[in-house]
């Protein structure tokens, strides 16, 4: 399964080769390059890397954008690559050697063609070190080790990278622990600047250059009709206009609560009691109480909660009967009767919460033939 990095990573680059920059990719073609570089992966033959690398200069070379998603991309997946018992032949250790092998083809064609050198070189520049990091976090393993010695080598002396990138990568071989995140620009401050920022409604939900099937979901609304056959047409899907600037209260409210919503699903530093007004009661239900008055404002239960227990979490009065089940054999013959509990709520007697369990055991031992 891929990890939740490996499936930004692979969006976001997925989404730099839709974007016209400087013309839009279709996306059967993009399936293909992942194709082509999983067959990279698996068998760094010729042909395969020959093909990978043709499509990165065709498509990617050219735009500094999409050469930066392709480094985040091709880092994640370095990353990604772990020695599993399900996993075929080659082993992770290889296949993040598969990926150094990839690049430095294309880094040769862009050196000997002169092709967006400057700009190309600088993109990668920061995950380099990254990539090196991942192939040489592996413990006793001399011949790999002088493989990506010999590549370092071989980058200086042909001029693949900057004089001043070799000692970061040589660093990253020696250490195998460089962080993987480059670094950021601007300071503490414009980040919290733009954090505060106001939202703001573009024109256009969606691109008007983009395919209606990789448009957003929204721009379906207007076409889907309720309790109707009728298939939409693809012509007529559209980018939805929008009134441009701030956005409503109830707006900014309802993305702020997904947000906050999808930190508390997903994020691993987030604790269920960081919030001051939500609280987990006995049964794992989310309760969130009044900020103003401090009592329950709504509540949220689980998807599986078992019935059982939120029957014994209320002191309501209930009693034991016993039921006949009649179990009919493959003859059609009445078999036996087996008596079983069960559960009714009434008004006759009160069972003290700590003997509910043990009168139900009680009662399930009487029942039994």
């Amino acid at each position: 399964m891929a990890s939740p990095e490996l499936a930004i990573a692979k969006a976001a680059f997925s989404a730099s080769l839709f974007r016209a920059d400087p013309a839009s990719i279709s996306r059967p073609s993009v399936d293909a390059f992942f194709q082509l570089l999983n067959s990279t992966l698996t068998q760094c033959s010729r042909p395969n890397v020959q093909n990978c690398k043709d499509y990165i200069l065709s498509n990617i070379v050219y735009s500094t954008g999409r050469t930066t998603s392709l480094a985040k991309y091709l880092v994640a997946l370095s990353k990604s690559q772990t020695d599993d018992s399900a996993r075929s032949r080659p082993s992770g250790k290889r296949r993040r050697l598969h990926i150094l092998y990839l690049v430095n083809d294309v880094l040769h064609h862009v050196v000997q063609k002169q092709v967006n050198q400057r700009e190309f070189s600088a993109a990668w520049d920061p995950y380099l070190p990254s990539l090196f990091s991942c192939a040489a976090s592996f413990d006793n393993c001399p011949k790999h080790s002088k493989k990506l010695e010999d590549l370092i080598d071989l980058w200086q002396e042909r001029n693949y990278v900057a004089d001043d990138l070799v000692p970061k990568l040589k660093e990253a071989l020696t250490s195998g622990a460089v962080s993987t995140t480059p670094p950021r620009a601007g300071t503490d401050s414009s980040l919290k600047l733009a954090k505060d920022a106001p939202y703001v409604l573009p024109s256009f939900h969606g691109d008007a250059g983009t395919p209606w099937y990789d448009l957003p979901a929204a721009s379906w609304l207007p076409h889907l009709v309720p309790n109707s056959f009728k298939p939409m047409l693809p012509d007529l899907i559209r980018p939805i206009q929008l009134a441009a600037g701030p956005a409503s209260k109830a707006l900014t409210d309802a993305v702020k609560a997904l947000l906050c919503d999808a930190d508390r699903i997903f994020s691993r530093d987030k604790k269920p009691n960081d919030d001051p007004h939500v609280e987990i009661n006995e049964l794992g239900e989310r309760i969130v109480l009044d900020e103003m008055t401090g009592s329950q404002r709504r509540q949220t239960r689980p998807k599986r909660t078992l019935g059982l227990a939120v029957a014994f979490s209320n002191p309501v009065a209930f009693s034991f009967s016993e039921t006949k089940l009649l179990t009919v054999s493959e003859s059609g013959s009445a078999a036996q009767h087996v008596a079983v509990p069960i559960i009714q709520t009434t008004s006759r007697l009160t069972v003290p919460k700590q003997s509910k369990q043990k009168l139900l055991a009680q009662q399930i031992t009487k029942s039994r033939p």
